[in-house]
């Protein structure tokens, strides 16, 4: 159906804490950071006071937002920026220079503070926590060489310290390498700075993560490295590989920051332009405390050419005690329904919710029963099951319908059990989201697409998320050919339209994912059309492709990977009684003040009355036991004005209108 998250940065970016003793430490508040382009970077140490020593932390998140620096426009390029922990105590003490995160700006050229551009993004620095405590200077660094005079970023950074019991209790933090080395240089070879590390734990310690930034930058004349080109790395404990991955983000063109200027949706090494470099997690269970241990990182082989790139590397091992509970989750985030901005590819829905789950207990985790709905409403519920280590995590799609009734409010999700018990820590077992209902859509809609010259990378599928199947799908399409594809829809139902442009490229720029309308290709592939129609008016109900279409008002054919939208199937006047004439249904009286009686006989099974306004949004809903009968229902809370009562019974669907004085 969508694409949710295939794979889970370790940067969790959560929408919502549930914690009721947070403290929220702001370091960074409205600084506006520029570049240097006479040293290439700047740096904004700020001093922050965090809960003292004797406050145990159940998370830490940390909050970045960006926008365009008052009366600027954006910055330009794709440049590194770091988080660090400079010192802590005092600044009289030693300068750790501990980098706890890493983000990439995006590329800002059409940006302006006049547009209100913005964007956050939450990281997850728990691992971090020991350094978290007391006065800490927060360095913000900025790198970059462009032009300072009309261009520059407004940043925020704050960090949300929930109190609680550690799911592992921290022991020590130790760096292992930070820098950024030349890859492929025989003169200068990168294993030469990755040297092993002999690393005596503590005696507390029972495990211990190695916790690494890895991104590559610059070019060679051979392949592009280092960030056009795929290298892996690998984690050797005891002389042992214990992990073995690629340096590589693959879904740059699914940046919830699009459209960009610049190349923002090639796939890199290990980051992508407007995204949080991901944290590279290794854990290594059953460490003896006060055992001598080396541990070490290879880079692969590699001879350059002409010109170096560099991998730019830190890490850290990190030592914990083990879990302190058996079985216990977390919910991390919700990622559908949200208003968060890292999320807006997924939203908003009308079904389908996605959310994030943690196992934090020493058992693994193999299932759990989630209930899930609008707050104060029906709660659905979905069975999760799966294999997951002590804080591993898990993208789940709750699959199970929504009873909606409002058209905007909280969303609600709680673990109710865990390994078939009950959860030994509940206070991390709750998120709530705010939620908007998605665009409202006839029975009737046609399909326009116009093909650009690359149409073997294009299909779409319509999903009915009220049912959980597939409504309708096309691929094959011929290049520089218009398709108007009628479709009917059943009314009151949850749809996802998907359109990919993840095919197999056959123009010589071989590059898939690159949308409809990408500057770089418009040359060989021309631009494409993509719009939702009325099929019975030809109106045009979402213009995908039109110029200010994007979500930041550039042109909304440049969307990278794929673009999805979630619509409600109208059920208006006009939709067919699809009942038989032996089943019999009457609303009365009609018009009505506060109270309303649906009567109705020859029922094929038990069903549900709906309350609809005219676009089709479920305001009450009524179950029905008989096959004969009359319910009553209580409509003094709606407006006045002309609504849908709508009984559904097996297959049938019966209609009636219904006049609130």
């Amino acid at each position: 159906m969508k694409q949710a998250a295939l794979w889970l940065l370790c940067i969790l970016l959560c929408n919502t804490t549930n914690a009721a003793d947070s403290t929220i430490v702001v370091s960074h508040q409205d600084v506006v950071i520029k570049t240097n382009p006479s040293i290439g970077e700047t740096k904004y140490p700020q001093w922050a006071i965090f809960p003292n020593t004797t406050k145990q932390y159940r998370k830490v998140l940390m909050q970045l937002s960006f926008e365009c620096a008052p009366g600027l426009k954006c910055g330009e390029w794709d440049y590194i920026n770091n988080i660090i922990v400079g010192r802590t105590g005092s600044k009289n003490n030693a300068p750790l220079n501990y980098e706890i995160a890493r983000f990439i700006t995006p590329y800002g050229f059409y940006w302006n503070s006049s547009m209100n551009w913005q964007h956050s993004w939450y990281y997850d620095v728990t691992d971090f926590a020991l350094l978290l405590h007391d006065s800490v200077e927060v360095i913000y660094r900025h790198s970059g060489y462009e032009d300072n005079s009309d261009r520059g970023w407004k940043v925020n950074l704050k960090f949300i310290c929930i109190e609680g019991a550690p799911v592992v209790e921290p022991v020590k933090i130790t760096k292992l390498w930070d820098g950024s080395y030349r890859m492929g240089d025989t003169s200068m070879p990168v294993e030469t700075y990755l040297a092993a590390q002999n690393i005596t734990l503590d005696a507390a310690t029972q495990k211990v993560r190695v916790k690494m930034m890895n991104t590559g930058h610059g070019s060679d004349s051979a392949e592009g490295c280092m960030e056009f080109c795929k290298k892996y790395r690998e984690i050797l404990w005891d002389g042992n590989i214990v992990s073995k991955q690629d340096i590589w983000r693959n879904d740059c063109g699914s940046n919830a920051v699009y459209p960009q200027a610049g190349t923002w949706l090639y796939d890199r090494a290990g980051w992508c332009p407007g995204s949080p470099v991901a944290y590279d997690h290794v854990d290594i269970n059953n460490a003896a405390g006060g055992s001598t241990h080396s541990v070490d990182m290879n880079m692969e082989p590699y001879i350059a050419y002409k010109n170096f790139g560099n991998i730019y590397t830190t890490a850290y091992l990190i030592e914990y005690k083990n879990a302190a509970k058996t079985n216990d989750a977390s919910l991390e985030t919700i990622m559908a329904p949200s208003k968060e901005a890292e999320f807006k590819r997924m939203n908003p829905i009308c079904n389908t919710p996605v959310v994030v789950i943690r196992n934090n207990g020493s058992a693994n985790l193999t299932n759990a029963l989630i209930e899930y709905g609008e707050e104060g409403g029906t709660m659905a519920t979905y069975q999760w099951t799966g294999n997951l280590a002590t804080q591993q995590y898990d993208t789940v799609e709750l699959t199970n319908p929504v009873s909606w009734t409002k058209s905007s409010g909280k969303f609600v999700v709680n673990i109710k059990t865990v390994n078939g018990a009950t959860d030994e820590y509940t206070d991390d077992n709750s998120l709530t989201s705010e939620f908007s209902a998605p665009a409202v859509f006839p029975q009737k809609i046609i399909v326009h697409f116009q093909t650009n010259k690359d149409a073997s990378e294009n299909s779409y599928t319509i999903f009915n998320a009220t049912t959980n199947k597939i409504h309708y799908q096309k691929t094959g399409f011929t290049n520089e050919k218009l398709y108007l594809d009628t479709i009917s829809l059943s009314p009151g139902n949850c749809y996802y339209f998907r359109f990919s442009d993840e095919g197999l490229s056959t123009s010589i720029t071989n590059l898939n994912k690159d949308g409809l309308n990408f500057w770089a290709f418009n040359t060989y592939e021309g631009t494409g059309v993509l719009r939702i129609r009325n099929a019975a008016t030809g109106s045009i109900l979402k213009d995908i492709t039109g110029a200010s279409a994007g979500p930041y008002n550039t042109t909304g054919g440049d969307f990278g990977a794929y673009y999805g939208l979630y619509f409600m199937a109208a059920f208006g006047l006009n939709v067919e009684n699809m009942a038989n004439t032996a089943t019999q249904v009457d609303v009365y009286p009609n018009p009505a003040n506060s109270k309303v009686y649906i009567s109705y006989a020859g029922l094929p099974e038990k069903g549900s009355i709906y309350l609809t306004d005219m676009q089709g949004r479920v305001l009450q809903t009524q179950e029905v036991n008989d096959m004969s009968g009359t319910a009553a229902m209580d409509i003094e809370m709606q407006a006045p004005g002309v609504y849908i009562v709508k009984l559904v019974s097996g297959n049938e669907t019966i209609v009636r209108k219904l006049v609130k004085r």
